[in-house]
């Protein structure tokens, strides 16, 4: 079997890393692992990561082109060229409206289609006037779960028989075995002035519900000061306004920690030390911080949303995103029945050991290898 050299998007490893740059780097490493393939990442600028650096037989191809759709449309058709690269995975979901081999795109949620409020005016700009094409013109699809397959059979029935359900998988980082003697008291210290925690991981942003969150904690402190306070997790994001605010004005704001962008070392130490996580999510396209709270050993709750369902089963509480009660009576269960803790930490254990990067890999490598040998794919010829 020959190669398969691969070409990737790695736009998303120029920022934070959460959510899509998770995803590439973790692809990407495990790709890299695989005989037969041979990877190359692409991006405008530069690549440098700190944690989990890629491997040193990565060749970065970069320039100096700020915004990323115009170095896509523009550039990176011919950077793939150069490098002679027989397929592209575009790990960022859009691929170049001009370009000479198949490409896979990841699709990892539909939100900018479906809910364009929840975002700032450049991700519209970046994908609603280039999905149709992209996914007409792929050679295959990949959906991050099974809820963003149906979505995107839904809206796009033509690419339905293209599309391959690959989940994330979770770093064995994540877990509860890995603690170090008094490291909850350390990030407790740092964290929240010493006191117990429930937490949110994940950015500022209007689909993340985080008001939801806010009040369901605002219950349970009038209906108990003891309970543990609230840590919120992730970046400003965007649209968070009116949430800041909302917080400011709270009668137990004092209570409610801002911990702004967590990097990915101290990710497992924070998720491990945690009373319990909460993620009141509208939608998501899979939801890895519950699945990476659970592999920690720290008991989840989670809205109905259907992914968020779909990677916990039953290893989780789930909520409507609009029931505050709700959330505060799932809180209080965890935090007062041992019982009801110990067994769904366990599930959340056993759940999350079927995620494996890996795994994701070999899946994805497959699917690229399938795509490079088809007849030439669907890209312009």
């Amino acid at each position: 079997m020959h190669a398969v050299k691969v070409g990737i998007d790695a736009r998303a490893l120029l920022s934070e890393h959460t959510g899509i740059a998770v995803y590439t780097a973790q692809i990407a490493r495990g790709l890299s692992a695989l005989p037969g393939v041979d990877v190359t990442l692409f991006a405008p600028r530069e690549i440098s990561l700190s944690a989990g650096s890629l491997p040193s037989s990565f060749r970065p191809g970069s320039n100096r082109r700020r915004f990323g759709t115009v170095w896509l449309q523009t550039r990176l058709s011919r950077d793939l060229a150069a490098e002679g690269c027989d397929v592209l995975l575009s790990a960022v979901t859009i691929a170049p409206a001009r370009i000479d081999l198949p490409y896979v795109p990841v699709v990892h949620d539909l939100t900018p289609l479906t809910h364009p409020e929840w975002h700032r005016r450049k991700t519209i700009v970046a994908f609603l006037p280039w999905i149709e094409k992209t996914l007409e013109r792929s050679a295959r699809v990949i959906a991050v779960s099974q809820a963003t397959a149906a979505e995107l059979a839904r809206r796009f029935p033509d690419v339905a028989a293209r599309i391959a359900v690959i989940e994330h998988g979770v770093d064995s980082r994540f877990s509860p075995v890995a603690a170090e003697p008094g490291e909850a008291d350390s990030v407790r210290a740092a964290r929240t002035a010493g006191r117990p925690f429930i937490l949110h991981l994940g950015t500022f942003e209007p689909r993340k519900n985080l008001g939801t969150l806010v009040a369901a904690c605002e219950r349970l402190w009038s209906e108990d000061p003891r309970r543990p306070d609230l840590l919120l997790a992730g970046s400003g994001g965007w649209k968070s306004e009116a949430l800041l605010a909302r917080i400011a004005r709270s009668p137990f704001a004092e209570r409610i920690h801002r911990a702004g962008y967590v990097p990915a070392e101290d990710v497992p130490a924070l998720l491990r030390s945690a009373e319990a996580f909460c993620y009141p999510s509208r939608e998501e396209g899979f939801g890895l911080p519950v699945l990476e709270a659970m592999a920690s050993g720290t008991p989840a709750v989670i809205s109905n949303a259907a992914a968020l369902l779909e990677v916990a089963r039953d290893a989780a509480l789930a909520v409507a995103p609009d029931d505050v009660a709700g959330f505060a009576g799932a809180l209080a269960r965890f935090l007062d029945d041992r019982d009801l803790r110990r067994t769904q930490i366990e599930r959340g254990l056993a759940r999350a050991a079927g995620f494996r990067w890996p795994a994701a890999a070999e899946r994805t490598a497959r699917v690229l290898r399938d795509a490079a040998e088809s007849a030439g794919g669907r890209g312009e010829r």
